[in-house]
């Protein structure tokens, strides 16, 4: 009977112990929405190429202007009500809008054009494990082993898809520092939103950042005007209005209210892993576009990306 009892328990402490580590259902419908906010990102690589010609302050601000339509909108079809913030939320909301949203497409343009792409892809890579420890800083907590095992398999797997075939990869000065700026407002997507969403709510967060991020960005198209005499905006094409609505309802309005929907569920570390797979999106984005070919390295590089991903969503 005392042997019997025993291995009952033992049993039974393994099947808590297995559905302890399991994934809970708010937790895989955060899964589901992380996952849908990078393939929409993946997507968005082939409309950005449309807009090579077009103002780029002025072509961001108007992408956010357009989303700040969709989104107070969407909100009258909820019958959704906007809260004021506080004063140290809307501190948040501002510092988002000015580096999440209306710095980050600036600063990544601005990058590509003074290095390769694939070596701004090494250091933005690295964004899920600057969010595991600036989140570990802030809460004065220690991220599990699980949640930093994940983030530098995601850093690393975001690395290997940028290396030439002679194993060496190529930087300058410049291009690196802009890159590590690209990485700072992309870290800060997820590090500046997360706090005023869990109060306030992903919709009320993201319509008050992008309008924000549209004014700030026409002021800079203004100013970069007055200074360069680089126009603000002009008549977009028939392609060039497709892909700057596409990246204002499908990039900004969705994903944004995807990603802080995900956050809500995973919270912010495990949901800044899902960043190392938009390279991966935009690969495959890219190869049913015809645009590029999948090499091996980026194959493994994807790999040890999921790997990372699945690795840091396990609790301890």
């Amino acid at each position: 009977m005392t042997a019997t009892t025993t291995t009952a328990t033992t049993a039974t402490k393994s099947v808590k112990s297995l559905k302890a580590r399991m994934l809970s259902s708010r937790e895989r419908s955060g899964v589901a929405l992380a996952l849908a906010a990078v393939c929409l990102i993946g997507g968005s690589v082939a409309a950005a190429g449309r807009l090579r010609d077009f103002p780029v302050m002025g072509g961001q601000a108007a992408r956010y202007a357009l989303a700040t339509v969709f989104l107070i909108l969407w909100a009258r079809i909820r019958g959704h009500t906007f809260v004021r913030p506080t004063p140290v939320q809307a501190l948040w909301i501002v510092l988002l809008a000015a580096m999440g949203m209306a710095g980050y497409g600036v600063v990544l343009l601005h990058a590509v054009s003074l290095t390769a792409p694939g070596n701004v892809g090494v250091v933005i890579g690295a964004s899920p494990l600057v969010i595991v420890l600036v989140r570990a800083l802030l809460t004065r907590t220690r991220p599990s082993r699980n949640l930093m095992a994940g983030a530098l398999c995601v850093a690393a797997g975001s690395a290997v898809p940028q290396l030439t075939t002679g194993g060496q990869v190529q930087w300058s000065a410049a291009g690196f520092a802009w890159s590590c700026l690209a990485l700072a407002c992309g870290a800060a997507i997820t590090l500046l939103g997360a706090p005023p969403t869990e109060q306030l709510g992903a919709l009320t967060v993201t319509t008050y950042a992008c309008g924000l991020a549209a004014v700030m960005l026409f002021v800079a198209a203004l100013i970069t005007r007055t200074v360069t005499g680089t126009p603000v905006l002009r008549a977009p094409t028939a392609v060039e209005f497709a892909a700057l609505a596409f990246l204002a309802l499908g990039v900004t309005t969705v994903v944004f209210l995807l990603w802080y929907g995900a956050i809500e569920r995973l919270g912010a570390g495990r949901t800044g892993l899902f960043n190392g797979l938009t390279p991966v999106a935009s690969l495959i984005a890219l190869s049913v576009t015809g645009t590029a070919t999948a090499t091996v390295h980026q194959a493994a590089g994807a790999a040890l990306v999921l790997f990372g991903v699945v690795l840091g969503l396990r609790r301890a």
